[in-house]
């Protein structure tokens, strides 16, 4: 899939225009356990992580996925990676040598 700076930007923006206007939520579910950790393992809460959404750059993109789970293959998952410091819960966390956890993240805009 071929896709430019200009298609992630639009895609940002309508990303950011639905966190500001509280269109949003962040799945914690069994199939989304990567958010169920993040929450877990983590000094966050939703207005922070909403924060760290809103401050999200084209520069922070990495990937479009397909979606795999049952009915919502027609989906696609922008990825995105950000450097944030987060206070870990329990220590022992995976953090690089400027202590800051990489905060990966999956948009995805609903229609």
């Amino acid at each position: 899939m071929s896709i430019t700076k200009e298609d992630i930007e639009h895609y940002l923006s309508e990303v950011k225009d639905a966190v500001e206007n509280d269109r949003y939520r962040i799945d914690r579910n069994a199939k989304r356990q990567d958010n169920m950790n993040l929450f877990l393992d983590y000094v966050i809460d939703t207005a922070t992580a909403k924060k760290i959404i809103l401050s999200l750059t084209v520069m922070d993109f990495s990937d479009i996925l397909q979606n795999e789970h049952k009915g919502f293959e027609h989906e696609k998952l922008y990825v995105f990676g950000k450097d944030v410091t987060l206070l870990e819960k329990t220590g022992g966390g995976s953090y690089d040598r400027k202590g800051k956890k990489r905060f990966l993240h999956r948009v995805q805009k609903r229609d």
